[in-house]
C-alpha cells in the first residue's frame, strides 16, 4: 500500500476532498475563484465539484450584487452525512503512524540503539509494493542475533497489515564506523527516526 494515501484515497480525488473539507468548515458565501485561491486547487476543479455538490443539495447559489456565490446548505441531508463521515475519518489512524508503532512494538529498545525509516516510504515516494527500508543500529553481534526472531515477526506483520515487505539493514556500532562513507548512509541520515523517539 501507499503509506501517504488516506484510507479512502481510491474513492475520490484529492481536489474534491479539499473542497469538501473547506465547505464543511465555512458557512460564508464565496465565489469559485475565491475558494480555489484559498485551498490551492484549480478554478475548474472547484467548478466541477460545485456542479456535483449542487445536485446533491449540499450547496446553492447566492446572488450578492452582481456576484454569484456558493453557500453551503447546512440543512441538507448531504451536509449532515458528510459531517458524520468527516468525524469518523478523523479517528482513522494514518498508515505511517501505525507502521512506526508496529516497529516500536516488535523491536525492543533494549536491543537497539537506533531505528530509522529511510528510502521511498520515508520520502513519500513509495509505490504500492515498495519495500519498507529500515536501518537498525545495534551495539554488537549478540544483539543482532537476538533481533532475528523479532524481525521475522515484524516482517510477517508488515506484510499482513500493509502488503509491503520489510527490508532491514542492520549494523553494529563497529560496522557503522567502517561504512559511514557509503551512499546508503546519506539516505539513512535523511530518514525518519523511529527510535529513540523525539522528546516533545
Amino acid at each position: 500500500m501507499r503509506f501517504h494515501d488516506a484510507p479512502l484515497g481510491p474513492f475520490r480525488s484529492e481536489a474534491k476532498l479539499k473542497i469538501t473539507r473547506f465547505l464543511l468548515d465555512h458557512e460564508a458565501p464565496m465565489s469559485e475563484r475565491e475558494i480555489a485561491a484559498v485551498i490551492g486547487v484549480s478554478h475548474m476543479s472547484v467548478n466541477r465539484a460545485m456542479q456535483e455538490f449542487s445536485g446533491m443539495n449540499l450547496v446553492h447559489y447566492v446572488t450578492v450584487g452582481k456576484a454569484h456565490l456558493w453557500q453551503v446548505n447546512r440543512k441538507s441531508f448531504a451536509y449532515t452525512a458528510l459531517q458524520e463521515l468527516s468525524a469518523k475519518l478523523k479517528s482513522i489512524p494514518e498508515p505511517l503512524r501505525e507502521l512506526k508503532e508496529l516497529i516500536r512494538q516488535y523491536l525492543p529498545g533494549s536491543l537497539v540503539e537506533r531505528i530509522v525509516l529511510f528510502g521511498s516510504v520515508a520520502k513519500g515516494k513509495e509505490k504500492p509494493q515498495s519495500d519498507i527500508d529500515l536501518f537498525i543500529l545495534v551495539k554488537g553481534l549478540k544483539d543482532q542475533q537476538k533481533l532475528e526472531s523479532p524481525l521475522e515477526k515484524l516482517s510477517s506483520e508488515c506484510l499482513d497489515v500493509f502488503g509491503n515487505r520489510l527490508a532491514p539493514y542492520i549494523l553494529t556500532e563497529k560496522q557503522l564506523k567502517e561504512k559511514s562513507d557509503l551512499p546508503v548512509m546519506a539516505e539513512i541520515n535523511k530518514g525518519i527516526v523511529i527510535y529513540p523517539e523525539a522528546k516533545v
